[in-house]
């Protein structure tokens, strides 16, 4: 068909890079189709405090939501661990991109081993998550906040407010700056966050055209497991304030295997849950995980954390 589609993302140079991705593989499928790129300055790239004060992950994502129900665009992309697990009435996510590194990596100043960071450095992050984890796992550090794009996060690495920061490892893949990480966690040591290394596509349900280019540059695999741990999150209640983690993944035998835990901030008390369950029940499964998680007490966690907040 023709068609111009308009793409809706944020301005940072990791949204640009990921929306060409997602040009690209709709290109693929529908060489017919022509593309304008509409950028957008949303509350959470202005806003550098605390995200909670102004409405959690949603705030990145808001205004491109209002644009698509305005009509003024008619897809957006969109990483996932940034989605809040409700959407506006009449929008979904219609498809993911296959999923990239789910791993979280640190960058330290002036490539001193992470290994090598003396008692008391300083690791700047902005994730709930990854602090309670560093405070569990690397209580010798000193977590501190740290908000802002890519870039700004790395020169502020560089004029020494911090020592090291921490980021999504797909995120440093897609700009290059392999060259830069200092140490990749493994999930046993950094869980991931819900959702993380999948890039993923939103439009109006309404769009029954757009619906089906969409599926056809859909991961299902990616989909299926990303399904599972949003479902999860949606049960325990997960938002930037709320230190949940937890990925699914493909087995050999086709089955899917889910790893998920809820820590308290200071990383003292966790709560961890693993299950399998067959491909084709991805919501059971992430249901299946909060109740567990929710019978080991992730509920109070969870409430403690909102409370002082």
């Amino acid at each position: 068909m023709t068609r111009t589609l308009r793409i809706g993302t944020r301005r940072s140079r990791l949204a640009l890079i990921q929306t060409e991705m997602v040009r690209k593989a709709i290109e693929k499928v529908a060489p017919d189709i022509s593309f304008e790129i509409i950028e957008y300055t949303t509350t959470g790239d202005k806003f550098l405090g605390d995200l909670s004060k102004v409405g959690g992950k949603g705030v990145f994502v808001k205004e491109i939501e209002d644009a698509m129900l305005k009509g003024e665009i008619d897809i957006a992309m969109h990483s996932m661990k940034d989605m809040p697990n409700h959407l506006p009435e009449g929008l979904v996510v219609a498809g993911v991109l296959p999923r990239d590194d789910i791993r979280d990596a640190a960058i330290c100043k002036d490539g001193v081993a992470f290994e090598a960071l003396a008692a008391g450095s300083k690791i700047g992050t902005s994730s709930l998550r990854r602090s309670s984890q560093l405070n569990r796992n690397f209580p010798h550090l000193t977590v501190v906040p740290l908000r802002g794009n890519l870039d700004t996060r790395l020169n502020k690495l560089k004029q020494g407010e911090v020592d090291a920061i921490i980021l999504a490892k797909a995120g440093l893949d897609r700009m290059a700056w392999n060259d830069k990480i200092s140490l990749v966690f493994e999930p046993d040591m950094m869980l991931p966050a819900v959702g993380q290394g999948a890039v993923g596509i939103e439009c109006k349900a309404s769009d029954t055209e757009l619906l089906d280019i969409i599926k056809m540059v859909n991961c299902e695999k990616t989909f299926t497991c990303v399904t599972a741990e949003r479902e999860m999150s949606l049960l325990l209640g997960g938002n930037c304030q709320t230190p949940i983690a937890g990925f699914c993944e493909v087995t050999k035998g086709h089955n899917l295997r889910f790893i998920a835990h809820v820590t308290s901030p200071d990383g003292s008390k966790i709560v961890r849950a693993r299950e399998k369950m067959p491909y084709d029940e991805p919501k059971a499964l992430g249901r299946k995980i909060a109740e567990d998680l929710l019978s080991q007490g992730a509920q109070t966690l969870i409430e403690d954390i909102k409370a002082s907040a």
